[in-house]
């Protein structure tokens, strides 16, 4: 049955792909974003296809778009922008959940709200958290999300929105920006433009890395799941762990690079090990990822040496890139 769905954030990574399967499953879709569709490179493809809606709107104010299931997306993930902008971090977490909340609850429309696995915080005791660890970028995003959780949670229990929430842990692929600031992005453009791969502290913190159309196949189970008596909340993500050193080495090898691994000043926020428990996606949705490592790995290179070369095609400057 076709549906009218919202993607809000929709010209994100994780929204871009997710756009896409909608419209590839028959569904008209509603790509909300306060950024221009063209800075998709995978939205090209479908910028004139007649289900897709791309609507130009900032979450953090109140909109209306009549529609039957709405996933919010919605988060400044780039590192560089909550370092600077805190406050603006977390009203797009929280006053962008209440509006989308809104527009769920006067649609009547199922809502999947996009968590993060940070909000599990560092392994270390709160003790030991110091006021500067605490408003670190990673935590000032975790805040958010964790506060936007309990919005969905009271929404549920007050007006009986059907809400979902999806806690996401590190996720990679093709189609994002080469500037993109996670590290398997960054890592791979060190690798191909030659320069140095660099590690925090000594690199043997733990992270599982899930392929983005894996993750994205967990969304729609997750919204498509039936309705449970309160806020179905499940972890997406790999359950494959790499340290970050060993994931830098494996992408020199991959991509026969002559770059350096280079350790930095470890960051006080970088938790020792961060890894979902995905049994709850595996008994009641049937999800599990199912691309190796490797093998997204290869498929991610390819890509940035595509999208290298045709920066360079363009005259687009190292320094530009980076």
């Amino acid at each position: 049955m076709q549906k009218r769905i919202a993607v809000i954030g929709g010209v994100g990574f994780i929204g871009t792909h997710l756009c896409l399967k909608l419209i590839e499953q028959g569904h008209v879709v509603y790509c909300v974003d306060i950024r221009d569709k063209a800075c998709s490179p995978l939205l090209r493809q479908v910028a004139q296809h007649p289900r897709f809606r791309y609507v130009r709107h900032n979450v953090t104010t109140p909109f209306g778009v009549r529609c039957d299931e709405i996933y919010n997306l919605a988060a400044p993930t780039h590192v560089w922008y909550s370092e600077a902008l805190p406050a603006e971090t977390l009203k797009v977490c929280m006053l962008g959940a209440l509006n989308v909340l809104d527009a769920a609850r006067n649609n009547h429309a199922r809502i999947l709200y996009a968590s993060s696995g940070s909000i599990y915080g560092p392994v270390y005791s709160d003790a030991a958290f110091s006021a500067a660890e605490a408003c670190s970028t990673h935590r000032i995003l975790a805040e958010g999300k964790r506060a936007a959780e309990a919005l969905h949670r009271a929404y549920q229990a007050e007006y009986g929105v059907d809400a979902r929430i999806a806690r996401i842990f590190n996720t990679y692929g093709f189609g994002a920006d080469l500037m993109d600031q996670r590290v398997v992005m960054k890592m791979v453009v060190a690798a191909l433009l030659g320069s140095d791969l660099l590690v925090n502290g000594s690199g043997e913190q733990l992270r599982t890395f899930c392929w983005v159309e894996d993750l994205v196949d967990g969304l729609i189970r997750l919204m498509e799941a039936p309705t449970v008596g309160n806020v179905r909340t499940v972890n997406l993500g790999s359950s494959h762990e790499i340290a970050i050193r060993a994931l830098a080495e494996k992408i020199v090898e991959l991509s026969g690079s002559r770059s350096h691994i280079v350790h930095t000043e470890a960051r006080i926020d970088d938790v020792r090990r961060r890894a979902p428990d995905i049994s709850a996606a595996r008994r009641d949705l049937g999800w599990m990822p199912h691309t190796p490592l490797a093998e997204g790995l290869k498929k991610m290179i390819s890509y940035v040496e595509t999208a290298l070369e045709e920066k360079k095609q363009a005259h687009i400057t190292w320094a530009e890139i980076n």
